[in-house]
């Protein structure tokens, strides 16, 4: 960050020493030309040609930087979706087919980290409930279907932070009312 700031100011500094320097210059070789008035026109458009090569430059790069951004987000936008889609597909294959097994366990882990580099916090605090819920059933060494209604709530409630993540606030959605309606899907849902 530094650097790029230090960048910056150097290219405003070199611009400004440049119109400066420019300005003196070309008002001595004006005053030298004010006998020939064509030499004045031509030093004119010389001094236009540099003042916009100049100020294009410097458009052309605060808008490489704006693409590079712009890139970057879309990069993390994409990985942070599929971390979070293979979060949800895992617990659900656990929750629902092979049960909570060192395996699985392990796998998870691995999600974890994965979710621990990239996620945001509300997530990362909400998949700690997840994991509450599992490691109460891990103790148990059984899977019943109260136990995996529970993960499939707090799993319900972690989408809804996973969402809001990916998305930020929507203009004109209530929060409250899309998790209450997260959680309402998910109750409809169990059996």
């Amino acid at each position: 960050m530094k650097n790029l700031l230090g960048s910056r100011m150097a290219q405003m500094l070199v611009f400004i020493l440049t119109m400066v320097i420019g300005y003196g210059s070309f008002r001595y070789y004006y005053k030298i030309s004010d006998e020939f008035p064509f030499s004045q026109e031509l030093l004119l458009v010389f001094l236009g040609a540099i003042a916009t090569v100049l100020i294009t430059a410097l458009l052309l790069n605060k808008q490489t930087e704006l693409e590079l951004q712009k890139e970057g987000q879309i990069m993390l936008l994409d990985q942070k979706a599929g971390i979070y889609t293979q979060l949800i597909e895992h617990l659900g294959k656990m929750v629902e087919d092979t049960g909570v097994t060192p395996v699985n366990l392990a796998k998870l882990r691995v999600v974890n980290h994965k979710l621990a580099m990239l996620g945001s916090a509300d997530v990362i605090h909400n998949f700690n409930a997840v994991l509450d819920r599992l490691d109460e059933i891990a103790a148990n060494n059984s899977l019943q279907s109260s136990e995996r209604d529970d993960i499939m709530r707090a799993v319900a409630v972690l989408t809804y932070h996973m969402r809001h993540d990916l998305l930020g606030q929507i203009e004109g959605e209530n929060n409250t009312r899309v998790l209450q309606d997260i959680v309402a899907n998910n109750a409809n849902l169990e059996g």
